[in-house]
C-alpha cells in the first residue's frame, strides 16, 4: 500500500485499536496522548510523502482498493488540490491533538476523545482524497458522526447535548439530500466516479461505461440543485448557517478549532470537485445553463454569508460565537469566489481554505486558552487576563490581525485575491469584501481590547501550561511565514494546484490509463 491508500487508513486503524488499547493499558492518560500523537504524527508524515508525489508528478495519482479499477471498483485519484489539503489537514490534525492534552486535563474518557478525533480526521483526508462521489458520502458520513458525538464531549451540559443534537438534525438532511442526488446520478450516467462522469459529460470515451441512459440535463440539473443544498449546509453558507454558531462553541476549544478550520473546508471543497472537476470546461448549452446558475446562487449566498456574519460578529458577548460568525463571513468568502469559477477565484479559493483553516484553528486555540484559564467563554470575564498570560495574547493578536487581514499576515494576501477575483465580476461584489472586513474589524478589536487591555473583574491566578503555549507560537509563525512568502507559495503549490483541479481532461485521463492498462 502506498501514500495515498496510506494516508485516510492509518487515523482510521488508529481509531479502531484505541478503545481496546485504553482497556490494556488501564486507561493511562500519558499513553492514550501519546498513541494519539502517534496516529496523527505518522498520518502527517504519510501526508507529506503523498505531497511530495503528487507535485512531482504531471498527473493525478490513482489508488485502487483491491485492483478494482474505475468505473467498478472505488477508486482514490489524488490531484495537486487534494494532496495540499491533506498536508494542511494533518498538520493541523496533529497540532492539534497536542494542544488537546493540557487543554482536556481533568476531563473524563479521553480515550473516546481521541477515537472520535482519529476517525474525524480519516474522514477528513478521505474527502480530499477520494475520486467517487459515493465514497465521498461515505467519508462525509464519517467527519460527520464524529463531529457529531465530540460538540456533545461535554454530555453532562445540555447546551451541548442540545447542539449536537441539533447540528446532527440539520447535517443529517444534508446527507440525505446528497443520497437522493447520488441515486439520481447514478440513474442518469450509470456511475458515479468522478472521473467517469466527467468523461460522460464531455463525451470522452471511458473503458467498461456504456453511455448515459438518462436526460442529462435534467438529472444534472436535479443533482447539482441537491448537491449544493447539502455542501452549503456543511459549508454553514446562509441560510443554511444556523447550526453552527451553536455546535462550534458547545465543543472543545480543539474541536471547535477543528470544525471551524476544517470540517467547513468540506462543502467547499466538495463543490470545487463537482463544478469544476466533473462539470468543468465547455459543456452543452444546456448544462452550461445550469451549472451558470447554481455558480449564480452561490455568489450571491456567499455574498449575503459574508455581511450577515460580520454584523452578527458584534452582537455577541460569547467569544467562541463571535469566532463561529467569523467563520460564516469567511466561507461566505469562498462559496462566492467558488461561484466566480475563474483560475484567478480558484486560486484564491484554494489559498484562503489554508489560510483561513491556519488563522482559524490559532484563534480558537488562543481563545481556548483563556477560557481553559477563567472556565468561561463571556467576554467580560476574560477581560484583563492578556497581561497575565503573554503567549496567548500574543497567538489572539496574530490571529485578529490576520484574519482582519492586515499585511504582512497570511490571510491578507488570500483576501487580495479575493477581492481581485471578484472584481474580474463586479465591483459591488469585491466590496462585500471590504466592507465585510471592516465590519469584523470592529467586532475582533473590542474582543482583543478588552482581552488585553481591559481591567480584570477580580484576582485570579493563571498560567499557560508548555504544551499549549508552544502550538500557539508555531502557529503564529505559519501565519506571519505564510504571509512573508505568500508569493512563492502561490507561484509553486496555489497556482498548480488550482490549474490542475480544472484540467478535468487530465483527470478523466489518468483513469482511463490506469483502467486500460489492466484490461489491457
Amino acid at each position: 500500500m502506498d501514500a495515498v491508500g496510506l494516508t485516510p487508513i492509518i487515523p482510521l486503524l488508529f481509531a479502531f485499536a484505541l478503545p481496546l488499547t485504553s482497556i490494556l493499558i488501564k486507561g493511562n492518560r500519558r499513553v492514550v496522548q501519546a498513541y494519539a500523537l502517534l496516529g496523527t504524527g505518522l498520518t502527517l508524515i504519510s501526508s507529506f510523502a503523498l505531497f511530495q508525489r503528487a507535485y512531482s508528478s504531471d498527473s493525478p495519482l490513482i489508488y485502487t482498493f483491491g485492483k478494482w479499477v474505475a468505473p467498478i471498483g472505488i477508486i482514490y485519484e489524488v490531484d495537486r488540490l487534494g494532496a495540499l489539503m491533506a498536508l494542511v489537514t494533518a498538520f493541523l490534525m496533529f497540532v492539534i491533538a497536542v494542544y488537546s492534552y493540557r487543554y482536556l486535563e481533568g476531563e473524563s474518557g479521553l480515550e473516546w476523545y481521541y477515537t472520535l478525533y482519529l476517525g474525524l480526521e480519516a474522514g477528513l483526508l478521505g474527502v480530499v482524497l477520494t475520486g467517487d462521489a459515493f465514497n465521498l458520502f461515505v467519508m462525509i458520513e464519517v467527519t460527520s458522526i464524529a463531529s457529531y458525538a465530540l460538540v456533545a464531549f461535554y454530555r453532562g451540559r445540555r447546551d451541548a447535548v442540545h447542539a449536537a443534537l441539533k447540528y446532527a438534525f440539520i447535517g443529517a438532511i444534508g446527507t440525505t439530500m446528497y443520497f437522493l442526488a447520488l441515486g439520481i446520478l447514478y440513474g442518469a450516467f450509470g456511475t458515479v466516479n468522478f472521473a467517469d462522469l466527467s468523461a460522460k459529460i464531455h463525451d470522452i470515451p471511458f473503458p467498461v461505461s456504456g453511455n448515459p441512459v438518462g436526460e442529462v440535463v435534467l438529472a444534472s440539473g436535479i443533482v447539482l440543485a441537491l448537491a449544493t443544498w447539502a455542501f452549503l449546509i456543511k459549508a454553514a453558507i446562509f441560510p443554511n448557517h444556523f447550526w453552527l454558531p451553536e455546535a462550534h462553541p458547545a465543543a472543545p476549544s480543539p474541536i471547535s478549532a477543528v470544525l471551524s478550520g476544517l470540517v467547513v473546508n468540506v462543502g467547499i471543497y466538495s463543490l470545487m470537485r463537482f463544478l469544476y472537476t466533473v462539470y468543468g470546461g465547455e459543456l452543452v448549452p444546456g448544462l452550461e445553463r445550469v451549472v451558470g446558475g447554481v455558480a449564480a446562487v452561490l455568489v450571491a449566498l456567499g455574498a449575503v454569508s459574508a455581511l450577515f456574519g460580520a454584523l452578527m460578529m458584534n452582537a455577541q458577548r460569547d467569544v467562541k460565537k463571535m469566532i463561529a460568525y467569523s467563520t460564516i463571513m469567511h466561507m461566505g468568502y469562498l462559496a462566492m469566489v467558488v461561484g466566480a469559477g475563474t483560475q484567478l477565484a480558484m486560486q484564491a479559493a484554494i489559498f484562503h481554505m489554508i489560510n483561513h483553516a491556519i488563522a482559524k484553528v490559532l484563534l480558537f486555540l488562543a481563545a481556548g486558552a483563556f477560557i481553559h484559564a477563567a472556565g468561561s467563554r463571556d467576554i467580560g470575564d476574560l477581560t484583563g487576563l492578556g497581561r497575565r498570560m503573554p503567549v496567548a495574547t500574543f497567538g489572539l493578536s496574530v490571529a485578529t490581525l490576520s484574519l482582519v487581514g492586515i499585511p504582512p499576515f497570511n490571510v491578507f494576501f488570500s483576501k487580495v485575491l479575493l477581492f481581485d477575483a471578484m472584481m474580474e465580476r463586479s465591483l459591488a461584489l469585491a466590496m462585500v469584501i471590504v466592507l465585510s472586513s471592516v465590519i469584523a474589524l470592529v467586532a475582533y478589536m473590542r474582543v482583543l481590547y478588552r482581552i488585553w487591555l481591559g481591567k480584570p473583574r477580580e484576582d485570579i491566578t493563571v498560567g499557560e501550561h508548555a504544551s499549549m503555549a508552544f502550538v500557539l507560537l508555531l502557529l503564529s509563525a505559519a501565519v506571519v511565514l505564510m504571509g512573508l512568502a505568500a508569493p512563492l507559495l502561490l507561484q509553486h503549490y496555489v497556482d498548480p494546484a488550482a490549474a490542475q483541479m480544472m484540467d478535468y481532461r487530465a483527470y478523466i485521463k489518468a483513469a482511463v490509463e490506469y483502467a486500460s492498462a489492466l484490461f489491457s
